[in-house]
């Protein structure tokens, strides 16, 4: 029995894949197994892990038809044979003593599971480290011992990054990924919180979070699967309500739960706008009638406008068409007048100010301004 079974859904990722395994393969722990599952990948992930098989013997691929990264997942963790188990997406990559520490710091605090920080990787950039969703308090006051959610609500406005972590084989069992849907992570995650007592974390950033243009993941996505992201936070709030936790921790959950939510509708590709934003008030209706709700961790800016969605239909007629023209327009390409916009409309919602004919004239004179200079730009460079 191997101590760490590393499980790595694989689906149309060669460019990056042979990285990843290698990262693994170089673990400094080498009682582990590698289990690499070729989710019906189109592209070479299923030989390229059948050639690292026949080189060492503790990669065990699994080739199965495509179901999707939660399927890909579930099926990995059924066979898996370690004490402890870990995830990573194949995208991704390890630091070389990532499951050494992770399996030390387990087994020191006999862990359910073990949390480590991660960089935001692109090969392009410089390695900056994660902000914690931009809230580095959360990091620096994690308790250095075990504890559970309750003990520190604040883990669940962490980033979910199920896949880095390190779970305790026994404790996973009936915790399972959604199968056939987008962004999964979010109700895993919020389960292995409600269930875990034990709860560690190594406060290094462990994983290596690839983000990258033309990369295809979620962050540069604008289709329509980003729908499920509203449709899983609330599979995740009925998880809570399950554990009997939501009361408790509705002010935390909420938190995370807004900061994708409001990145993917504004992401999203027009046709979809309204669509999601009807989803969005969905999600957050509980708390429209909510006195106990105090907004505690959410920006004014946040605040405001989720209450706007909760209590004015101004939001999904009018200011819906607001959105449509605001975000991905042909001519927004330049930063600057993105910045410049979105300056403009911080500006009007912190003062309550939703005059939409003085938003709109505001944003045309953006739109004129930006015109102009993409104009200028192709010429200087046809010249």
């Amino acid at each position: 029995m191997p101590k760490v079974s590393i499980v790595m859904p694989t689906y149309n990722v060669e460019k990056y894949f042979r990285k990843c395994i290698e990262s693994v393969i170089n673990q400094t722990l080498e009682d582990i197994e590698i289990i690499p599952v070729d989710d019906g990948s189109p592209d070479n992930c299923g030989i390229i892990m059948d050639e690292y098989a026949k080189i060492d013997k503790r990669v065990k691929p699994i080739h199965k038809p495509n179901g999707g990264y939660g399927s890909a997942v579930n099926v990995g963790i059924e066979n898996a044979t370690g004490d402890y188990i870990a995830i990573l997406e194949t995208d991704d990559f390890a630091h070389p003593r990532a499951y050494e520490l992770l399996y030390k710091k387990a087994l020191e605090n006999d862990s359910d599971f073990v949390k480590c920080f991660f960089y935001h990787y692109n090969s392009y950039n410089r390695i900056k480290t994660s902000k914690c969703n931009y809230n580095f308090s959360i990091i620096n006051s994690m308790p250095n011992g075990n504890f559970n959610v309750r003990e520190y609500p604040k883990i669940m406005m962490y980033h979910a990054s199920v896949w880095a972590a390190l779970y305790k084989s026994s404790f996973l069992k009936g915790i399972k990924f959604i199968e056939k849907e987008y962004y999964q992570d979010f109700p895993f995650y919020i389960e292995a919180l409600c269930k875990a007592q034990k709860i560690s974390v190594i406060k290094k950033p462990l994983i290596y979070y690839r983000l990258e243009p033309n990369q295809g993941s979620s962050t540069t996505s604008t289709d329509r699967k980003l729908l499920n992201m509203p449709i899983n936070c609330m599979k995740a709030k009925e998880i809570l309500k399950k554990y009997n936790l939501y009361d408790e921790l509705k002010e935390y959950f909420y938190y995370h739960a807004s900061l994708p939510n409001l990145d993917f509708y504004r992401r999203i590709d027009l046709k979809y706008k309204k669509e999601y934003l009807k989803q969005f008030r969905e999600l957050f209706m509980e708390i429209k009638k909510d006195k106990s709700f105090k907004f505690v961790y959410f920006t004014e800016e946040d605040t405001i406008f989720i209450k706007k969605i909760l209590s004015n239909s101004f939001i999904l007629g009018e200011y819906y068409k607001f959105f449509k023209r605001l975000f991905y327009h042909k001519y927004y390409k330049n930063e600057y007048i993105i910045f410049k916009i979105f300056s403009f409309i911080k500006i009007t919602i912190k003062n309550n100010n939703y005059k939409l004919d003085e938003i709109l004239r505001k944003v045309e004179s953006l739109e004129l301004a930006n015109r102009e200079l993409m104009d200028k730009m192709e010429k200087i460079n046809y010249e």
